[in-house]
């Protein structure tokens, strides 16, 4: 999968069921266009979420 961080709108919307599992309770966000996933390896510069 690519990373999140690089996918175009209409690659979201074409995407978005999968995508919707992997943002529900993020682990991490990006630090660069902070968006977020469970996987750090979606992600182009990730950061742990710290609660």
């Amino acid at each position: 999968m690519k990373s999140l961080c690089k996918l175009t709108r209409k690659e979201v919307e074409k995407n978005i069921k999968n995508l919707v599992k992997d943002v529900v309770k993020p682990r991490y966000y990006c630090e660069k266009c902070a968006r977020v996933s469970k996987k750090k390896e979606h992600l182009c510069k990730p950061v742990k979420i710290v609660s």
